[in-house]
């Protein structure tokens, strides 16, 4: 399956929840995901790599904790990317296993996630301990689909609720996370 999406930083996701409820779109309670990302040892992530990219999700709704492995390889850009994932019981021995395979740390980070439904299309509002709030909105497509119309019909939906393409954001959360933590870090050096 193929992931298409689109993100933008914004200022206030209680703004577009609102925005999505008065337009009778459900919102779902907040989740907490832990999101522990590994890649090939001499990749760094950012730009257009085709590099294969293992996260490992742990997240958490009300007292339910579900852990999800998924694999992630860009086809255009970072918001355009084959993706398989699937639920797994043991967080610690699939870690082991990345780590056997020479996939290394890259990102380790904590968000809280809200999601809402517009026919195929998912929006996600996210707030990412240490970057902020920005929301998504993401199609699952076939591996055929035309990068460019998916994105103009992503975007549709994104700015009638309030997100401006002049904020948008190009990098995943993994590489945002890696960039911050590599300017805080060289800031205290």
């Amino acid at each position: 399956m193929r992931e298409i999406e689109v993100k933008a930083r914004v200022d206030n996701l209680t703004t577009i929840v609102e925005a999505l409820q008065a337009q009778n779109v459900a919102v779902t309670a907040p989740v907490n995901q832990h999101d522990i990302v590994y890649g090939p040892d001499d990749v760094n992530g950012d730009g257009d790599n085709t590099a294969p990219w293992l996260r490992i999700r742990i997240e958490t709704k009300g007292d339910t904790t579900k852990t999800y492995f998924t694999l992630k390889k860009s086809i255009t850009n970072q918001m355009d990317s084959i993706e398989h994932e699937t639920l797994v019981e043991d967080a610690k021995e699939l870690e082991a296993i990345i780590k056997h395979l020479d996939f290394t740390l890259y990102s380790d980070l904590t968000k809280t996630r809200q999601k809402a439904q517009i026919g195929e299309i998912e929006v996600c509002l996210d707030y990412i301990d240490g970057l902020g709030a920005f929301v998504e909105a993401e199609k699952l497509t076939t591996e055929d689909a035309q990068y460019e119309l998916v994105v103009e019909e992503l975007w549709a939906i994104l700015e009638q609720f309030g997100a401006s393409r002049q904020d948008e954001v190009t990098d995943g959360y993994d590489v945002l996370m890696k960039k911050h933590r590599e300017s805080t870090t060289e800031v205290k050096d």
